[in-house]
């Protein structure tokens, strides 16, 4: 049993797993939730449980027990019961046991057809055990990350190549070697495209700040594994070998590591800034020729919609390379385009700034000065964004006269100010911009000058 994981649950959660425990149980907790109650992290989104029974019968007992949220999920052997004005978890999914042919369904199959040991552990809700016939614990405790069944798990499914990846850079713990080298010996010849794509976007989206995670996706870029998604990098390696060593595919790896993490507010995600420059940003960057340019941006746009990127996703990315050369002073009216236009700006000079500090050759002052610049860049960005969405204090939905007949006392200076503080407060969050909303915004205004 894992000492008090019960208590790492929020009492809210323990009564629903205790109510859908009572209604379909027993019930285990399978996926991430072990792995954190070890750990002692932060619960994941989507709580995954398994069940003997069927789920159509699960369903109409949640049903009975009042849970009318409880639905079919799209994929198969799913049930979802969502969890309403919650964070985390957000959501209870409910599978049933997998078994291979003429195997019985129990847990233990289907843990045998989970992809690495600290993920093929079930905690039997609520006072354990807990299940690990693959010493997932100890390989998590002693650091090491192991594929369950050797070659058989990725013949099983190639795709858990990448995701072995994954959860070594997401613990941040060392491979198994002998795994290792299976992973990138894989074909992912039967992998569907968006699968392939889907995974890589986790691994996109980790943090990659230490050294061992950044060795790790190294050794994953190395490999023909990626090679298989990424096939110009395949090119840029055979590149490499012709030219004596330039490594340029180890200079875009290097630029997709010194991409920093997008701040509030900017439209553009991690992981999409460093698909930008794995897909060819690190090549326009130095283009000068315009037709090579919109050459390569169309092959870019082919191999977004082979890896089946949503429309919304491949116009950003592309815009992003699309603007890659542009000025690195830019001034405030091109700003301005920029954003009229709706291209991620911040994330353009984001990438230029990663691929000056990935670059050794440029010395360290004129890295800090581009890091300076692109800091203006961002607060001037966050300003023309504030004042084109900025209202005037007619444009609120509670008069000035209004605020006077709650406040009732004589107008001066403190009116201009509260409704600044209201003008400030909807610009931000234009939802607010309610009568109601504003009325409560004034009392509370009422009572801290009383309070004075």
């Amino acid at each position: 049993m894992i000492p008090s994981f019960p208590n790492a649950f929020a009492p809210f959660i323990r009564n629903l797993l205790d109510d859908v425990h009572r209604l379909i149980g027993p019930i285990h907790l399978v996926g991430e939730a072990p792995l954190c109650g070890i750990q002692g992290k932060p619960l994941p989104n989507t709580l995954e449980i398994l069940v003997a029974r069927p789920l159509t019968e699960c369903r109409k007992r949640l049903l009975r027990g009042d849970h009318a949220e409880a639905v079919m999920g799209h994929k198969h052997n799913s049930l979802l019961l969502p969890i309403k004005d919650w964070t985390h978890p957000k959501v209870l999914d409910i599978g049933s046991f997998k078994s291979r042919p003429n195997h019985p369904a129990t847990l233990e199959e289907d843990l045998l057809h989970r992809d690495v040991t600290v993920n093929a552990m079930a905690y039997t809700w609520p006072n354990g055990p807990l299940v690990d016939p693959f010493r997932g614990r100890q390989d998590l405790l002693a650091g090491q990350i192991r594929l369950v069944n050797g070659q058989e798990t990725l013949h099983q499914n190639p795709l858990r190549a990448l995701t072995f990846f994954r959860f070594a850079m997401q613990l941040n713990r060392p491979m198994n070697l002998d795994d290792q080298d299976l992973a990138i010996r894989t074909s992912l010849e039967t992998v569907v495209a968006e699968h392939m794509r889907a995974e890589l976007d986790r691994i996109l989206t980790l943090p990659l700040a230490d050294e061992e995670t950044q060795n790790q996706l190294r050794i994953l870029f190395a490999s023909p594994l990626v090679d298989q998604i990424l096939p110009h990098l395949a090119a840029l390696k055979r590149m490499e070998t012709s030219s004596g060593g330039d490594d340029p595919w180890k200079q875009i790896l290097d630029t997709t590591l010194a991409i920093t993490f997008p701040a509030d507010g900017e439209e553009i995600s991690l992981m999409d800034l460093r698909w930008a420059i794995l897909l060819g940003g690190f090549g326009l960057a130095k283009s000068t020729s315009q037709d090579l340019m919109e050459t390569s941006l169309a092959q870019i746009s082919r191999r977004l919609d082979d890896l089946e990127f949503s429309k919304r996703r491949s116009r950003r990315i592309l815009a992003l390379l699309r603007n890659l050369n542009g000025t690195p002073n830019p001034t405030d009216r091109q700003l301005k385009r920029y954003l009229q236009d709706h291209i991620p700006v911040e994330g353009v000079y984001r990438l230029m700034q990663a691929i000056i500090a990935a670059n050794p050759a440029i010395p360290e002052p004129a890295r800090v000065d581009e890091e300076l610049k692109f800091q203006q860049i961002r607060a001037r960005c966050r300003e023309l964004r504030q004042a084109e969405h900025r209202i005037r204090p007619t444009d609120l939905a509670m008069t000035g006269g209004e605020i006077l007949d709650m406040v009732r006392i004589e107008p001066g200076p403190w009116l201009r100010d509260l409704q600044a503080k209201l003008v400030d407060l909807v610009s931000r969050e234009p939802h607010r911009n309610q009568k109601a909303e504003l009325r409560s915004h004034v009392l509370k205004w009422i009572e801290r000058q009383r309070e004075i």
